[in-house]
């Protein structure tokens, strides 16, 4: 199973409905010269970009923002299973041109909710009657209720109960500052759990995740640098490879950003203002690794982390000004102060590893998913365990480009600790090979 190069990629469906109007003009793929669909595990809203042209309907004139738009594409291999459509709306129009008779415009599209999250803000009481717990405010009293999404919403339970008044703050902005807040339920015989989620939109809905979930999740795709299938190779076994020929890293436990933004040795120091209270928390990152859940389970800490104790200087010293008043009484969450220290932690201990893989593929993979990323290293083709191992797909980028009929996939692979021999001592990691 070769990397694909032909097309396999179907414009089934683009449609704008005409606000003058009122009435739907299709659009044939002749008239995208390129489609733009962006996933990212930080972003709330999914987004696309299109480059389209028209001479006969003269849609493109006629555009004034805010036109509901309808798409829909599939991958011909796999029609039953890769069929993807978005209902959006037009929130810009860029680079309109009319040049000999024919109009040329870049559109940029949206979700309803995200056009309607940034026309909403909020000054209200959130998890009345002694607090609620965090995944429901998110699901129920904002997403259900505040947006009235339509999205399938995947959230993971929390521990923590919280309420709190919202200073005149967007939906999704409340959401992204209660990620920080929010301690998943601790499983039976895990791990301790870590503070710290994750807030994202993919092809199946909104997402409310912990980053400890991500190392639970079992792989559903396995990513192999130049995949050369032998003679004898099982074809059900294949089907779940997806061949690329390059990859990138693209950032690799960087120590001096790492000491830079505090992620070995720091200091939290917060103030209420409510009482003038004042609190620190140091964090270090040798303790700290002995408990967190790991993306490759049998990667141990490198020797340098040692380094990092009590007695060391703090490389980072950060502030924050709390206030109290904003919670219901008995709804403040204990050791909030080492919360917050902890969730910021894991968070970057999250994105300590990024890499870039592309191919010509299906539309089965999305933001959030776990695929084995399989690398070999030489002509010997010996497997590269430094740069193999679990991964949580951060970002998917799909490009359509209508000038080679191809819908090129690009995706950005995040992990927190490198690959190990299955077979290999932990301890014989220890240093960061």
């Amino acid at each position: 199973m070769q990397a694909q190069t032909k097309s396999n990629f179907v414009l089934r469906h683009f449609v704008i409905s005409s606000n003058r109007s009122g009435e739907p003009v299709p659009l044939t793929a002749n008239h995208v010269l390129y489609l733009r669909y962006v996933e990212d595990i930080r972003s709330a809203s999914i987004r696309i970009e299109a480059q389209v042209t028209d001479s006969e309907t003269g849609i493109i004139s006629s555009l004034q923002g805010m036109e509901p738009v309808f798409i829909g594409w599939e991958d011909t291999e796999e029609p039953s299973t890769n069929f993807y459509q978005i209902n959006g709306v037009v929130y810009d129009i860029q680079d309109r041109t009319n040049k000999d008779g024919k109009s040329k415009a870049t559109l940029l599209i949206c979700t309803y909710d995200l056009v309607n999250n940034a026309a909403t803000k909020l000054s209200r009481r959130f998890g009345k009657g002694g607090g609620r717990k965090i995944h429901d405010i998110v699901k129920t009293e904002i997403l259900q209720d505040i947006l009235h999404t339509t999205y399938e919403i995947r959230v993971e339970k929390t521990q923590n109960k919280f309420s709190y008044i919202s200073p005149y703050w967007s939906p999704f902005t409340m959401i992204k500052w209660l990620c920080a807040k929010a301690i998943p339920e601790k499983k039976k015989g895990g791990a301790n759990a870590s503070a710290g989620y994750c807030f994202f939109q993919n092809k199946r809905g909104y997402n409310f995740l912990s980053f400890d979930s991500f190392t639970r999740e079992v792989p559903i795709k396995k990513i192999v640098i130049g995949h050369e299938p032998k003679d004898n190779e099982d074809p059900e076994e294949d089907k779940d490879i997806i061949p690329v020929n390059r990859m990138q890293v693209t950032s690799s436990f960087d120590v001096l950003k790492g000491l830079n933004v505090g992620s070995f040795n720091s200091m939290v120091m917060t103030l209420d203002v409510k009482d003038m209270h004042y609190v620190e928390h140091p964090f270090n990152i040798s303790k700290y690794y002995q408990d967190v859940p790991l993306m490759n389970a049998s990667f141990s800490a490198p020797d340098y982390y040692k380094k990092f104790d009590r007695d060391n200087a703090h490389t980072r010293i950060m502030s924050k000004i709390m206030d109290t008043a904003l919670f219901t009484e008995g709804t403040m969450t204990k050791g909030m102060t080492r919360q917050l220290s902890q969730a910021s932690l894991r968070e970057k201990l999250f994105y300590a590893k990024s890499v870039e893989v592309e191919y010509i593929g299906t539309n089965e993979l999305t933001v959030g998913d776990v695929v084995e990323l399989i690398a070999f290293k030489g002509k010997d083709r010996d497997t590269d365990y430094e740069n193999s191992g679990n991964y949580v797909i951060g970002r998917v980028e799909k490009q359509f480009l209508s000038a080679n009929d191809q819908m090129s996939t690009k995706l950005i692979l995040y992990t927190d600790s490198p690959g190990a021999p299955p077979a290999m001592n932990p301890d014989a990691l220890e240093g960061g090979t």
